[in-house]
């Protein structure tokens, strides 16, 4: 039976490569990778694509695509990086996504480096488990793949750079390189006990700019018009949609303004994540959050925002099921028994099997806790485990899917 020799021929493999798999994401945690400093996440895309080069694999960075003029922020953004078993002319074949921007500013790897603590059992660090660790699962496993010569169809690997912002730019790169694919697969953050989802939130992130006018706060009040007055009438606005029973958050979670203390605020600008279950709900309060905007509380001030719908709802379709099928036979084959998870999280999975309408599974990755947090770490004891059930997930894919119908993305709103 294919599987059972699969299963052995991964076993035997993976059997001295915990070591390697660790120094490898001592590596990538002890480089910063911060979403906005794409200059950082560039020099980590550096170091993985020579490791995948140094494995036989092609490796290229993108050009970063077309993006929107209302969002030159995203210029400073890196580049998502390919790593192929063949050409691209040949198809992408089964895939296996992730992301190598965190969400810790330049510094931290410094601050507080890889750790390594035995008796615990646990591996700590800024991004250590999301997702460092799930991209050390995915270069291995193309890595056995190329040694054992397991994979029939081709192997593509991508490695965006700004996933932790909703991928405004990766998932434009994602829609080119994995249209028409075998099957996705994503090794987020797995969750503890055998964790994995086929159900994602959907999230957008939105850019609100506020300008108003200068005044000396104290002698001619009157003449000013407050940036941040105006953007706290609109942020008690957005608190309204919040409906956590329906899945429904929004939260302004970054905010700057204003030019002195004693000075009327001439501007004001914050940055807007949202989260739902269903892309209607995300239409619907995207165009909630404009019509909040576009309202006008304080006279003589102008907003304007920018983004929406990043990351799409990963949904349980049948493409979805049949491979979640799949990964239960293979924790099952491997002795490590998997659970179907609802997740609160959004991930570029969901735009995979929402846009592209490929098999999709998500949070197959490494097992840990408190990700985005100093308190973050990986279970050591999950690397191996997660790796051979993702290895086998992706050989299982490749012969029980086909390329899929390519979608056509010309309506598609980005």
């Amino acid at each position: 039976m294919e599987l059972t020799h699969w299963k052995n021929k991964l076993d035997e493999w993976f059997a001295d490569k915990e070591g390697e798999m660790l120094g490898l994401l001592e590596t990538l945690v002890n480089m910063d990778s911060f979403s906005h400093d794409g200059a950082d996440v560039n020099r980590v895309g550096e170091v993985i694509a020579a490791w995948m080069r140094s494995i036989g694999f092609e490796a290229e960075v993108m050009p970063k695509p077309p993006l929107p003029k209302d969002e030159a922020w995203m210029e400073s953004l890196g580049n998502v990086v390919r790593a192929g078993s063949h050409p691209r002319e040949a198809g992408p074949g089964v895939a296996l996504i992730g992301h190598m921007d965190t969400v810790f500013p330049a510094g931290t790897a410094e601050a507080r480096p890889f750790h390594l603590d035995r008796a615990s059992g646990r591996a700590t660090g800024p991004g250590v488990l999301d997702m460092k660790g799930g991209l050390v699962l995915n270069m291995f496993v193309a890595r056995a793949f190329k040694e054992l010569g397991l994979l029939d169809v081709p192997l593509t690997l991508t490695f965006s750079a700004d996933e932790e912002l909703g991928s405004p730019t990766g998932t434009r790169v994602l829609a080119d390189l994995l249209n028409g694919a075998h099957a996705v697969l994503c090794p987020e953050p797995g969750y503890p006990g055998g964790g994995v989802s086929t159900e994602r939130k959907g999230s957008g992130h939105m850019l609100l700019d506020i300008e108003g006018k200068a005044a000396h706060a104290g002698r001619n009040y009157e003449d000013g018009a407050s940036a941040i007055i105006e953007l706290a009438h609109k942020i008690l606005a957005f608190e309204k949609h919040v409906d956590l029973e329906r899945g429904i958050t929004v939260n302004v979670g970054l905010v700057k303004g204003g030019i002195s203390a004693n000075s009327v605020a001439p501007n004001a600008t914050a940055r807007i994540h949202l989260t739902f279950r269903t892309l209607e709900d995300g239409e619907k309060l995207v165009e909630a959050i404009r019509k909040d905007v576009a309202r006008v509380s304080v006279p003589g001030t102008r907003s304007q925002v920018s983004g929406g719908i990043r990351l799409y709802p990963l949904t349980r379709t049948p493409k979805v099921e049949e491979l979640w099928e799949l990964a239960q036979a293979s924790g099952k084959a491997l002795d490590f028994p998997l659970e179907c998870v609802v997740s609160k999280g959004a991930a570029e999975s969901g735009f995979c099997a929402s846009v592209l309408d490929l098999p999709t599974l998500c949070n197959l990755g490494p097992e840990g806790i408190g990700l985005h947090s100093p308190d973050e770490y990986v279970t050591v004891s999950t690397l191996v485990p997660r790796a051979k059930v993702l290895a086998l997930t992706a050989l299982q894919a490749g012969h029980a899917f086909t390329a899929s119908p390519k979608v056509d993305l010309s309506k598609w709103k980005h």
